[in-house]
């Protein structure tokens, strides 16, 4: 039923309690996990070698994000998990990788660590609760 979970992770303690809850959904049917992270666009004008440097300090923390999150998982005893670090917009990023992976459900924490936008313009979790194709899991 459950082949593929989108685990969506931004280090906040609501995504890390949606890492628990998807590993257990993982166990129990066999699923795999994609982990997936958005990172904000570095803007180009920082010019050369600040652009470079920013970009890869930016990658760096999102892969060490990402393989802690895969980490945690298979010490929960999650067999098969997938990373994808996206470049963009949060829901956007989100809602690209579930139309390319078409997963079976998408796991989000309830609020991450958005910026105070996300208040005023609806969070994340909502956007992608609204805007997915598949069913959405919301772990506060």
């Amino acid at each position: 039923m459950l082949q593929n979970i989108l685990l969506v992770t931004d280090g906040s303690a609501p995504a890390k309690r949606a890492a628990d809850f998807a590993a257990t959904l993982a166990t129990r049917f066999g699923s795999t996990i994609i982990v997936v992270h958005a990172y904000d666009r570095v803007p180009s004008y920082l010019g050369q070698p600040h652009y470079n440097e920013a970009l890869a300090s930016v990658l760096e923390g999102a892969h060490t994000l990402t393989d802690d999150v895969i980490k945690h998982l298979h010490e929960m005893g999650v067999a098969t998990v997938v990373k994808d670090v996206l470049e963009g917009p949060a829901a956007d990023a989100i809602l690209r990788a579930a139309e390319t992976r078409k997963p079976d459900l998408i796991v989000i924490g309830a609020r991450g660590l958005s910026t105070w936008q996300g208040l005023l313009l609806g969070s994340v979790s909502m956007a992608v609760t609204q805007r997915a194709e598949c069913p959405v899991l919301v772990v506060k």
